[in-house]
């Protein structure tokens, strides 16, 4: 039918932020900024960009790449490394996706070249490029990594390029890899002793990844700095989602932002989820309590089956973990925080009091709940997960 306006959410959960549209984080841009200065004029830099689950290192890092082509005419690539495992898998993805990425041709063909009978196929003007999978083939790209990126600059340069930005991101499956770790320390100390290359290099992963690479290669600590993303402030939050309405122009009210804000913990996954669905709770392009209510309620339980929804499952599943689990999500404040000792004091049965510390273990090890700041204190991972056991808990009652 003619004539019907359709809506477009802002909002992107479940995957990074578009550069266009990235808010925020000024602190950590600042300093990632000045990597790419010192790279674009001739150095090597290396940094480590980590933070907890949700926090939104993937969208920073492709804003930083976004702002090193555009700002400093560097030439980016953004590997996903996903289920890679080897080094010969790590070549492939790197150098196919620096080929994928290259939006000019002229330098796609000159990059091309070098490879020869590494890529397979070619197709749409080098969108779709795809390598050997010959391990043997790999091995050598490998061997000859530092060459390599030397021969890439050497052709990017000519094109009028300042210098590279490579971003190795998710690296849940080669961080604990031993070679992976010897790799990185090889070629970054190869480069700064025989070679001069332009390089800003972004590893990008939770903690406990740099963890793994530090027990297979300790020196790994003094090659990449560490830029740590913590939650974002109440101000950072809110004006993430101002920004992101006002595109759609749309106007917030102040309680509505402030539930919004208090709900989305700082998580820039959480800010997402819940700007999408209070977005399309809206019907008068001005987001009031309502909407914001409805929208969170809704965020809430597309959160839970996200991410949570077998675990608390499980949970409620065993008689014992359920009582208790229905009581913290009904009694305890959104956001706050319980002590043990308190717990087996609220008229808790004789059964509860002696599994309590079973439940314990049990909802953290499925991420639903985390030690507290205090020793002694526990709370919900965040306040979505909060209200989905709390919904979840008056299903079970009814």
């Amino acid at each position: 039918m003619t004539g019907i306006q359709t809506k477009e959410s802002p909002f992107t959960p479940g995957r990074p932020v578009q550069p266009e549209y990235f808010i925020a984080r000024v602190n950590e841009i600042k300093r990632l900024n000045r990597a790419i200065e010192q790279a674009a004029s001739g150095r090597n830099e290396n940094i480590f960009v980590t933070g907890e689950r949700g926090i939104g290192k993937s969208s920073l890092v492709g804003f930083i790449r976004f702002l090193a082509e555009k700002e400093y005419n560097m030439v980016g690539a953004h590997c996903l490394l996903g289920g890679v495992r080897t080094l010969p898998e790590l070549m492939r993805v790197v150098f196919q996706r620096l080929l994928q990425q290259c939006s000019d041709k002229t330098l796609f063909d000159s990059l091309r070249s070098i490879f020869g009978s590494f890529i397979k196929s070619v197709e749409l003007f080098g969108v779709n490029v795809e390598f050997t999978d010959n391990p043997q083939q790999l091995q050598v790209l490998v061997d000859n990594f530092l060459p390599l990126m030397k021969s890439i600059y050497d052709k990017i340069e000519k094109a009028g390029k300042k210098g590279i930005i490579l971003i190795l991101d998710d690296l849940n499956g080669i961080a604990d890899v031993p070679e992976f770790a010897e790799f990185l320390k090889s070629f970054v100390d190869e480069l700064a002793i025989y070679q001069k290359l332009p390089l800003l290099m972004l590893l990008v992963g939770l903690s406990e990844r740099r963890e793994d690479m530090l027990k297979n290669q300790p020196s790994v600590a003094r090659i990449f700095d560490v830029v740590n993303l913590p939650p974002m402030s109440e101000k950072e939050s809110q004006e993430v989602f101002n920004g992101f309405f006002a595109k759609v122009k749309t106007a917030i009210e102040p309680k509505a932002l402030s539930l919004m804000t208090n709900f989305s913990a700082g998580l820039p996954t959480l800010i997402h989820e819940i700007g999408d669905a209070v977005f399309w709770q809206d019907t008068d392009e001005r987001i009031d309590g309502i909407d914001a209510r409805h929208g969170i309620t809704e965020a809430a339980q597309t959160v839970g089956r996200k991410y949570i929804g077998p675990q608390v499952s499980s949970v409620f599943r065993n008689k014992i973990y359920s009582s208790i689990l229905t009581r913290l999500g009904k009694k305890l404040p959104i956001g706050a925080t319980f002590k043990r000792q308190e717990l087996l004091k609220e008229n808790a049965l004789e059964k509860e009091q002696k599994n309590l510390d079973n439940f314990l273990n049990k909802v953290k090890k499925l991420g639903i709940m985390e030690d507290a700041e205090t020793r002694g204190e526990y709370k919900f991972v965040n306040p979505l997960y909060h209200l989905y056991v709390w919904y979840e808990a008056e299903k079970v009652k009814s």
